[in-house]
């Protein structure tokens, strides 16, 4: 990839303009180790400006159509893609993800504008102007409008994509958007908002990258309308909406009647390279006991050919962590874990920042790596003895991203289903194992997202 490689420089963007940082930061390149940017970072008060500024904007956004929103959509993909190359190499570099993860991630950014602009225009019912009889056999006027300005957070793991996952729905629906993006990996965010207000009303998009310490410092009175996707308390002053991603990491429930072949598979397909498996990737294995070893065996065949490396290689498909804490982290799951029970199946420990892929099984409930719940290079097994113990142990601790069941009883998947907490539950009984485990924003879930992002007004006639 021949990308020109000088030292960035990221700054707060607040009404179409670039302003001042309150701090600065570096972010280090994690193929070099030396610095790949300087980000000046914004606080409360930047964020209160950019908040402000694109309030003042969404009337604008307002009097353009659905499919005027919808053609900003299709241009910001097409953006996404002609500058893939400068956008993978950013991931590469600030988020430390091999180079075939972060082409991935690049490609599944421009996937979900198109996913809303195929939505927007094939809108109908609530997303456009209806008329409807009340109770005192008047008519009424209702129509779906913007909930006002979204307050959009990005992941560190995969910044760009959860940033598009956030931002094409928001501005879909018409409202103003702040993307407050991690101050660790704001390259490629502050790429993809640069392309947003080339067709956008530049005021309706704010940028700010906010330190690890700021992160979840929310403006007050007049702060934004939504926030998605945030590790922060609902319920802050001036929120009047806020959804958050749950729990990181698939929960994987594996029965006896399984195809173990394909749950291997799929448990391995779930490693921590993709975008979509650092975002719901495996977490946490639930098996029989009666299968647990035979699944461990062919799913140890699988994880022997995860492989670390020079992230611009082709063949890499685990990441270091991002710092020797990271690493020492990783050890410490898998210490915890054997001393209470556990058997180390393969790796266990970490090579400087690369943390070898790690299988265990028999890991006890109360394991610290469980709680964690994110995806990493670690395996871990847990045998259960019946139905009813392998549904409290998936209801057990934070809910997960999603939840996958490997059983040819529909009736188990469903009392599954019922038990748990997730964004998501896939049902695999015969085998047939889909793709995309993130879930991109297909049809559905663009319905989803848009009317979370509206609400409805209605006038007595």
């Amino acid at each position: 990839m021949d990308v020109a490689q000088t030292e960035r420089r990221v700054r707060p963007v607040v009404a179409g303009e670039e302003v001042d940082g309150s701090g600065s930061a570096d972010v280090p390149d994690q193929t070099t180790d030396e610095v790949f940017a300087t980000v000046a970072t914004g606080d409360q008060t930047t964020v209160a400006d950019a908040v402000s500024a694109a309030s003042g904007a969404v009337p604008t956004a307002l009097e353009t159509a659905v499919i005027q929103r919808a053609t900003w959509c299709e241009a910001i993909a097409a953006g996404i893609r002609n500058r893939s190359d400068e956008l993978t190499d950013a991931l590469v570099r600030e988020a430390g993800v091999p180079i075939a993860s972060a082409r991935e991630e690049s490609a599944t950014a421009a996937a979900q504008f198109d996913s809303v602009a195929d939505v927007l225009r094939s809108l109908t019912g609530p997303y456009r102007t209806w008329t409807t009889a009340t109770e005192a056999g008047d008519n009424s006027l209702v129509a779906a409008v913007p909930l006002g300005v979204v307050q959009c957070r990005p992941s560190v793991r995969a910044p760009l994509a959860t940033a598009a996952l956030q931002l094409a729905p928001s501005l879909g629906a018409g409202n103003g958007v702040v993307v407050t993006a991690p101050a660790a990996t704001p390259v490629a965010v502050s790429i993809l908002t640069e392309l947003v207000r080339e067709h956008v009303p530049e005021a309706a998009v704010g940028f700010v990258p906010l330190a690890a310490d700021a992160e979840n410092a929310l403006t007050g009175r007049g702060g934004p309308d939504a926030v998605l996707d945030a590790a922060v308390a609902a319920g802050r002053a001036g929120v009047t909406r806020f959804q958050q991603r749950l729990g990181g990491g698939t929960t994987t429930l594996v029965f006896p009647d399984a195809d173990l072949d394909a749950a291997a598979a799929a448990i391995a397909d779930g490693g921590p390279s993709a975008v979509e498996r650092r975002l719901a990737g495996t977490c946490h294995v639930l098996a029989h006991a009666s299968i647990q070893d035979e699944l461990v065996e062919r799913l140890d065949g699988h994880i022997a050919d995860w492989t670390g490396g020079d992230l611009f290689d082709e063949t890499t498909t685990v990441a270091p962590q991002r710092d020797a804490a990271g690493a020492d982290r990783l050890a410490y799951f898998v210490d915890d874990a054997t001393t209470k029970g556990a058997t180390l199946v393969r790796g266990g420990s970490a090579d400087g920042r690369q943390f070898r892929p790690t299988v265990l099984s028999d890991v006890p409930a109360d394991a610290a790596l469980l709680e964690d719940r994110q995806s990493t290079p670690i395996v871990p097994v847990t045998p259960f003895t019946s139905d009813a113990d392998a549904l409290d142990l998936a209801a057990a601790g934070r809910p997960s991203q999603s939840v996958s069941v490997f059983t040819a009883r529909h009736s188990l998947a469903m009392d599954v289903a019922e038990a748990v907490d997730a964004g998501s539950i896939s049902v695999h009984a015969g085998g047939d194992v889909p793709e995309d485990r993130l879930g991109s924003l297909d049809g559905r879930r663009v319905h989803e997202a848009l009317t979370r992002l509206t609400r409805t007004k209605r006038v007595l006639q």
